[in-house]
């Protein structure tokens, strides 16, 4: 298989100058005229995170249809690419200040760890994002094609409750069957409420996973293109494993609880959706209502460079 040089080629470094410190788009939201351009990692983030701790040791594959999204799980280059063989994975809620591409919402799913073969051919096991959706379509566009992390869009809804709890809603754009993807479900895919404990204040960088001798690096395969492109152009597909390192650190963290209960779903007929996703009372099979986790507030996240390489071609 090629090696993909991981160095960016001119045009995509004089790019990157362009928008250092800048946003790619003056109004960074999906009724922007704005044109979505390719803007080239690394990325520096900041904002709010979320993170409720998932250990599937017992789960193995097949993973449920909804650890999917129904674009990629079409896709047996995305699900057949390796062997899902579960550990310590999690479930993100991100609320993006700011970013390269502007500020945005975002949940994702990480299930745990696939085994897979690299581009020189030698078993490997990393973390992958399996699914995840964002509020606005530059970002949706620049995270498959510098990452190939699967994002779809979704509209997020938040409450900030009188106990000091918060809630968040999220309606993705491609679970009731329109594979166009103009508008968000009626009803809500992922919901959960967050109630901070006296802990708080607490510095926290994913540094720590390294130290405890856990690799957070993740290797993405390639993406399908979306029917269309999607309703903005925001869905195009790549040919190529992708290698990256994030980062999220912060000096004001707070330990919580999630109430992970997902009322009536988004059920709408014999316990699935209008896609065939799952209904879980708590979202996930292995997690319980109540799941202990941590909001990240202040955080800085880092997106790297990606390395690639070729998955099609010899």
């Amino acid at each position: 298989m090629k090696l993909f040089n991981a160095v960016p080629t001119l045009a995509a470094g004089l790019l990157a100058l362009t928008f250092s410190g800048a946003h790619a788009c003056e109004d960074c939201t999906n009724n922007s005229t704005d044109p979505i351009v390719r803007v080239p990692a690394p990325w520096t983030l900041y904002g709010q995170v979320y993170v409720i701790t998932l250990l599937d040791l017992g789960l193995t594959g097949p993973l449920p249809t909804k650890a999917y999204p129904p674009l990629e799980r079409n896709s047996s280059e995305f699900t057949d690419a390796g062997e899902f063989i579960a550990g310590l994975g999690n479930i993100q809620i991100v609320r993006y200040t700011d970013s390269p591409v502007g500020p945005y919402d975002e949940l994702l799913l990480v299930p745990g760890f696939w085994k897979y073969e690299d581009a020189d051919g030698e078993q490997k096991e990393n973390v992958r994002v399996s699914r995840i959706y964002v509020s606005q379509k530059y970002t949706c566009y620049n995270g498959r094609l510098n990452w190939d992390i699967p994002k779809h869009l979704a509209r997020f809804d938040w409450t900030d409750n009188a106990d000091g709890s918060t809630t968040v809603k999220v309606f993705p754009y491609d679970t009731d069957g329109d594979e166009g993807e103009f508008k968000p479900a009626a009803k809500p895919w992922f919901q959960t409420t967050f109630a901070p404990t006296l802990v708080n204040n607490v510095p926290f960088s994913t540094d720590l996973y390294g130290w405890l001798g856990v690799d957070t690096t993740l290797v993405q395969p390639p993406l399908p293109a979306g029917h269309g492109n999607g309703s903005y152009g925001e869905l195009p597909g790549t040919d190529y494993w992708a290698k990256t390192v994030p980062g999220q650190s912060t000096d004001d963290a707070t330990l919580g609880i999630f109430d992970m209960d997902q009322g009536d779903g988004d059920v709408v007929v014999n316990g699935t959706n209008a896609v065939g996703d799952e209904y879980y009372p708590n979202f996930w099979p292995t997690l319980p209502r109540l799941n202990l986790g941590l909001r990240m507030d202040n955080a800085t996240i880092t997106f790297s460079e990606a390395t690639y390489w070729n998955f099609t071609k010899a």
